[in-house]
């Protein structure tokens, strides 16, 4: 093998990579380039009453191909792997503004008029008296949206940040729950909430892309049931 090759050989101080050689000897192996050289070397300067085998030399070779092919592979993964980030980014960023809805039992209101608070009941099968209640971060009852009958399915709410006596609310958290008579039985139902993506957070070394939504935080698009 390379490696075997004494650095002594004269060969070797011909061809003036003798230093290369020792250079090499940090990491314990030859680049390709001076194996090349040695094995012309070799070849040339070999005994002709005794020829070094083929099998050696194809072997050699065998071994140089194949950490040359895994080293043109690696660079096609990284150069496939950098172009899988731009096209993320890409598309990332056509959710900067945009609505997410994902399982919460909480939302924030924010400023302004009309409806801005934003969210769903997850509809198990055909439900009556369906009710959204909505309270403050002490508890207190706040509003109660009356849904009625609905079917299954995701069943959309908004409130427009007014109590049940019509008095503006003040900006911040609110916590929501559900309940819906199914079967003549009163039953909790899942909650959801959407708000604004006002950031996206590209994943590093792999990782998934974080949206960075109002009033919620950081959430993986694998949290997300759907983008309005």
């Amino acid at each position: 093998m390379a490696n075997d090759i004494s650095k002594t050989n004269s060969v070797i101080e011909a061809l003036g990579i003798d230093k290369k050689i020792k250079d090499k000897e940090k990491r314990d192996t030859l680049g390709q380039e001076e194996f090349l050289k040695i094995l012309v070397a070799q070849t040339k300067n070999q005994n002709p009453m005794e020829p070094q085998e083929n099998g050696e030399f194809l072997g050699q070779m065998a071994q140089f191909s194949t950490v040359s092919g895994l080293q043109e592979m690696q660079k096609s993964i990284d150069n496939m792997s950098k172009s899988m980030m731009s096209n993320q980014a890409l598309q990332a960023s056509s959710l900067v503004g945009r609505y997410v809805m994902s399982s919460a039992e909480s939302g924030f209101l924010p400023e302004g008029e009309g409806d801005r608070f934003f969210g769903a009941v997850d509809v198990p099968e055909t439900a009556a008296d369906i009710k959204v209640n909505i309270t403050n971060s002490a508890g207190v009852p706040v509003k109660t949206l009356n849904l009625g009958t609905q079917p299954e399915g995701l069943l959309r709410f908004s409130w427009d940040g007014l109590n049940n006596d019509g008095v503006a609310m003040p900006t911040g958290d609110y916590k929501i729950s559900a309940t819906a008579m199914i079967g003549g039985t009163e039953e909790a139902l899942s909650t959801n909430f959407a708000a604004p993506v006002n950031s996206i957070t590209l994943g590093k070394n792999g990782g998934p892309m974080t949206l960075n939504v109002a009033g919620i935080g950081e959430m993986t698009m694998d949290k997300v049931k759907e983008i309005l």
